[in-house]
């Protein structure tokens, strides 16, 4: 148990990082759509990630005051705030490109 908990730990962090983001695939296709759908799909990306960033600060908010909360939790939960940051700043300009 033990040797291959390390020996996954050991290989996962040795390998590149692969981010993939499900609506990347929308993304790309979306010239294949019409100007309104086009405005419908990156208005549902933007509202998800909406809800997800406001999920992610409740959590982040309930947790930061309890000790019993590990220090890499907490960490991964500031990442994935710092990365939905990004794709909220970066969803803002794609209106300007379709």
């Amino acid at each position: 148990g033990e040797k291959e908990f390390e020996k996954l730990m050991l290989d996962i962090s040795s390998k590149p990082i692969h981010i993939f983001l499900d609506f990347n695939a929308v993304i790309v296709n979306i010239n294949n759509l019409s100007p309104d759908k086009q405005k419908k799909c990156l208005s549902d990306i933007k509202n998800n990630i909406e809800i997800l960033k406001a999920y992610l600060e409740d959590n982040i908010n309930s947790k930061e005051q309890k000790p019993e909360i590990p220090t890499a939790g907490m960490a991964v939960l500031q990442q994935q705030l710092i990365l939905v940051q990004a794709i909220e700043n970066w969803i803002a300009t794609l209106p300007n490109v379709f």
